[in-house]
């Protein structure tokens, strides 16, 4: 159980912080027990929430409402990113039939800000606003080779409590493997440590020099692909477009 805030909005961001990608809907006993909050407080400070369309009733209790999607899309730098990106992502989809991806760093976590997949990708469940571990994603691998916190972060993976596959990275020892490659060749992979059957590739996109590595344009196939070469070079293309339209709006990053 999380420590009590004192103010409203303290405990009014504990609510919000008790949904998560696989609850979209809770009851007033598990979004109290989530949250934190006791019952009583929780469901005054959710109605007034749903008052202000921050919350909405659903017939099993209470999700987030239209205005927290509404306020969402106007976070500049990621509304921003995904505005100068989405184009060349359509024509990465287009190019490469692959599921793919574009996504940030957000503390230990790989934030995906844009998916474009077709029916065939079913299985995979990255959806925009999902977070994963860094040292599983394709992505997230990229960020931690350029990351000033680097050696916190790689540790942490010792403290995760489980792998998502069979084949995902186990150690901090094994990781630091990987990443080595990824700073060599500037370009990350990971197969099936996602998602069985699956695997990716990310390049950077940049600003203020290649070093500086803002986000990740990734690509995810079937393992039974055999064309990487041509969707890596494909990823390539697209991040050095999205990296020479972001110098025209730096407040994209």
């Amino acid at each position: 159980m999380q420590d009590h805030p004192s103010s409203v909005l303290g405990k009014a961001f504990l609510l919000f912080s008790a949904f998560d990608g696989a609850r979209t809907t809770l009851g007033l006993t598990d979004l109290s027990r989530r949250s934190g909050i006791p019952k009583a407080t929780a469901y005054r400070l959710a109605q007034e929430l749903v008052d202000l369309n921050l919350l909405e009733r659903a017939e099993s209790g209470y999700r987030l409402g239209w205005r927290m999607y509404e306020l969402g899309q106007l976070v500049p730098g990621p509304a921003n990113l995904r505005h100068v990106a989405r184009p060349a992502l359509m024509d990465l989809h287009s190019a490469t039939r692959a599921a793919v991806h574009l996504a940030v760093p957000h503390g230990p976590d790989t934030l995906y800000l844009e998916r474009l997949a077709g029916r065939r990708d079913a299985r995979l469940h990255t959806a925009v606003g999902n977070r994963i571990p860094l040292w599983y994603a394709a992505s997230g691998k990229l960020f931690l080779a350029h990351s000033p916190d680097l050696d916190d972060l790689v540790a942490a993976l010792d403290r995760e409590a489980a792998p998502r596959t069979r084949h995902s990275v186990r150690s901090a020892a094994q990781l630091r493997g990987q990443l080595a490659a990824v700073r060599e060749r500037r370009w990350s992979a990971e197969y099936e440590e996602c998602v069985e059957g699956y695997k990716s590739y990310a390049v950077p996109v940049t600003l203020d020099g290649p070093q500086h590595v803002v986000a990740a344009v990734s690509a995810t196939l079937a393992v039974s692909r055999h064309d990487d070469q041509q969707v890596v070079r494909a990823l390539w293309t697209t991040a050095a477009h999205i990296s020479r339209s972001l110098e025209a709006v730096p407040s994209a990053a």
